[in-house]
C-alpha cells in the first residue's frame, strides 16, 4: 500500500526545518526528500522549479510564521507597552530562547542572498515602520522610535548568529533583556 503525500502546509514546514538547519548550499534534493518522505520526482511535481522554488516557499511560509508569531501583536487594541513586550517575547518563542535560527538570517549569509534582497528587505522595512510606530504610541520621539526599531532587529538578528556561532544561548537572553532595557520596558513590565 502507498505511503499517503503528506499535506502541502506540513511539506513546506519540512522545507523550512531543511533550509534553516543545512542552508541553502548544505541542501541536497536527497536530504530534502528525507525530510519530507517524498521521492525527488514528487518534490519536482509539487516545486517544478526545484530547489530554488522550495527555498522561495519555505522563505516566504517563514514570513507567514514571523507575522503569525512575532509582528501580529503590533496590531492589536493592547496597550503599546503590552503590544512590544508580545513581539519581543514572540521572537524569543519563536527562535526557541536563541536556539532555532530564522530562516531569513540564514539566507541573509548565503549564496542566494541577493535573489531574496528586496522581498525580505521590504518586509524587514514594514515590520521595523511598524515597530516604530508603536514605539511612538509607546513615548519615544520618531526619530528615536526609528532607531530603536531598527537596533531592536539588529539585536535579536545578531544575537541569533552569534550565540550560534559561539554556541553560547544566552547571549540571547542578555540581547533581548538590552532591547526591553533600551525600550523602556523593563521598568514598566515584569518578565517570568
Amino acid at each position: 500500500m502507498p505511503r499517503s503525500t503528506p499535506v502541502r502546509k506540513e511539506i513546506v514546514g519540512h522545507l523550512c526545518d531543511v533550509f534553516r538547519s543545512h542552508g541553502y548550499e548544505g541542501t541536497t534534493m536527497a536530504v530534502l526528500s528525507q525530510a519530507t518522505g517524498l521521492q525527488k520526482s514528487s518534490l519536482y511535481h509539487h516545486f517544478p522549479g526545484g530547489k530554488n522554488e522550495m527555498l522561495e516557499t519555505a522563505v516566504l511560509a517563514t514570513i507567514v510564521e514571523l507575522e503569525r508569531r512575532v509582528f501580529r501583536f503590533l496590531d492589536t487594541n493592547d496597550d503599546a507597552a503590552e503590544r512590544i513586550a508580545q513581539v519581543l517575547g514572540g521572537f524569543e518563542t519563536y527562535t526557541n530562547g536563541g536556539r532555532r535560527s530564522c530562516l531569513l538570517a540564514v539566507i541573509a549569509q548565503s549564496s542566494v542572498a541577493e535573489n531574496f534582497k528586496s522581498r525580505i528587505g521590504a518586509q524587514f522595512s514594514a515590520w521595523i515602520t511598524r515597530l516604530s510606530t508603536t514605539l511612538v504610541e509607546f513615548g519615544h520621539g520618531p526619530k528615536r522610535a526609528d532607531t530603536l526599531a531598527l537596533e531592536t532587529l539588529e539585536t535579536l538578528y545578531g544575537s541569533l548568529v552569534v550565540g550560534r556561532l559561539l554556541g553560547a544561548f544566552e547571549i540571547f537572553d542578555l540581547s533581548l533583556e538590552r532591547c526591553r532595557t533600551n525600550i523602556g520596558l523593563a521598568d514598566q513590565i515584569e518578565f517570568s
